[in-house]
């Protein structure tokens, strides 16, 4: 479906994970299927109780990374760190793995993650390609950490073409059909450049049409406008080139695993911001101001943590309303808590040319 629409329901999920959450394949959907289910109920309906506007709903990054320890929990529980936990996982799984080295893996770590991506995948499209089909949903699936898939992008099963790994977000449409795969391409520093990662071509973005417009996902640090230390010479600010292919909404998965009201990990000496500060000086808030086309962005944050990893930041969805003018239109309250940000918002349909009035959108927070 990709006639136009004159409003849209744009949802940032915030779940608040723990180690629970992935014991299982039904685990991990049993939860996000609730926080669908509660963003189903805020929609507007028509007589016969179809939705009036189409929806996006958008997951955090992240959110499905876990999911190799399906199987595993006991194991886990006895680690302190993931580091621990993913070499239980290793020695549970070592014919596999001894396998995935055949594929000339740069690390273990390589190795272990081609051995669990089957069921990753399998359990990421399980769960998102349901919702979005059962919900009637444009979803973007948070991430998870695979690599590409030799049997295409549309099968609910994966065999990997090579032992390279990315931090991997789908997108589905609303007959549950995958419909974009995005890889992130810039790696944080100390995080996701030190685990094993590849990072993805800032050419291959993925652009995706839908009634509400061009639709592009950014995963967190690609939505940023600049790097967070000088030492990393190929960073690209991906939102400039999304605003080039007329994107009109970014979806923007994230995971901050810093102190929200802490100090910035990467001040240089002499400076004193904090996280919370860094997000919107540097980062998609700040490079909308520049963007020509970009209307909304849907910045879900994930929250809660498992083993030695611990998420908190709030969620936002954001505007831009032209001549550098962009506004926060929904922010979570709380930035440990799980919730659901809602805005339904008027399409480019509805407005007609660029500097018409800004809209007055409907939100709303749980």
């Amino acid at each position: 479906m990709t006639d136009s629409a004159s409003h849209v329901d744009l949802f940032a999920v915030q779940p608040r994970v723990s180690l629970e959450d992935y014991a299982s394949q039904e685990t991990f959907a049993a939860h996000q299927r609730a926080l669908a289910e509660q963003l189903d109920a805020r929609r507007e309906r028509d007589a016969e109780g179809r939705p009036l506007h189409p929806a996006l709903a958008v997951w955090p990054e992240m959110v499905g990374a876990p999911l190799g320890l399906m199987g595993h929990l006991e194991r886990a529980r006895r680690c302190r760190t993931t580091e621990e936990a993913m070499a239980a996982v290793a020695r549970a799984e070592w014919p596999r793995v001894l396998r995935a080295l055949g594929r000339r893996p740069r690390s273990l770590a390589e190795a272990l993650y081609v051995t669990v991506a089957p069921r990753v995948h399998r359990a990421m499209w399980a769960t998102f390609g349901t919702i979005a089909r059962d919900f009637q949903l444009w979803v973007v699936a948070g991430t998870a950490l695979l690599p590409e898939n030799a049997l295409g992008d549309e099968t609910p099963e994966l065999r990997a073409a090579s032992a390279r790994t990315y931090n991997t977000s789908y997108t589905f449409a609303p007959d549950g059909r995958c419909v974009a795969v995005t890889r992130k391409v810039n790696l944080v520093p100390t995080q996701e450049d030190v685990i094993g990662l590849s990072a993805g071509r800032a050419e291959a973005l993925p652009v995706v049409e839908t009634p509400f417009g061009r639709l592009g996902t950014l995963i967190c640090y690609d939505g940023f406008r600049e790097p967070h230390t000088t030492n990393e010479p190929g960073f690209t600010p991906a939102a400039l080139l999304l605003d080039a292919l007329s994107v009109d909404v970014i979806a923007q998965p994230s995971a901050n695993a810093w102190p929200w009201e802490g100090p910035w990990a990467f001040n240089a000496p002499g400076e004193g911001q904090r996280r919370c500060e860094q997000w919107f000086s540097e980062g998609l808030f700040a490079q909308m101001r520049d963007l020509t086309h970009v209307r909304y962005a849907v910045n879900p944050q994930l929250v809660g943590g498992f083993l030695d990893n611990s998420f908190e930041a709030p969620s936002l969805i954001l505007e831009q309303r032209g001549g550098r003018d962009v506004h926060v239109l929904a922010q979570s309250a709380d930035p440990r808590a799980e919730c659901v940000l809602h805005v339904t918002v008027p399409t480019r349909k509805s407005e007609g040319a660029r500097n018409l009035a800004a809209p007055s959108p409907f939100f709303s927070e749980e």
